[in-house]
């Protein structure tokens, strides 16, 4: 029996966390409610069903444990995949994927978007940018 356990548990302990732990919102106009609600800034997760960038993204970058506790604490998080129906494209452009755009609360961009995949430390430094931004606006105080 602890042998079973210890097989479960042990690839996450060796890999962190899962990009499931990110506190996704359901659709655009639902995060756009809750960011207005919690005063927090949004990221916008353009991605497609195939796309093997996307994969990697989720599967590395957003399944570390330091990039999920920001993204959970400094952010509403909506993942929305591009020319379905709760895509905004007429506000978000996105000619590839996966793109990510930060959002004050209203729907604006933050800074420009982030285009393809980026591994842990990149994806971090734009956090923070994203993070500084939002703070100026007045968000997350």
């Amino acid at each position: 029996m602890v042998k079973i356990i210890l097989t479960l548990l042990f690839p996450v302990l060796i890999f962190g966390g899962d990009y499931e732990d990110i506190d996704w919102e359901v659709d655009y106009s639902d995060a756009i409610k809750v960011a207005k609600y919690q005063n927090k800034p949004v990221m916008v997760l353009i991605t497609t069903k195939r796309c093997k960038w996307c994969k990697k993204l989720k599967n590395r970058t957003l399944s570390n444990d330091t990039i999920i506790g920001k993204l959970n604490s400094n952010f509403v998080a909506v993942e929305v995949t591009r020319r379905k129906d709760d895509y905004p494209y007429k506000k978000l452009r996105a000619r590839a994927v996966p793109t990510i755009y930060f959002l004050d609360a209203n729907g604006k961009p933050l800074m420009k978007p982030v285009i393809g995949y980026w591994n842990i430390k990149n994806f971090n430094s734009y956090i923070k940018f994203a993070t500084r931004k939002a703070i100026k606006k007045g968000y997350l105080k």
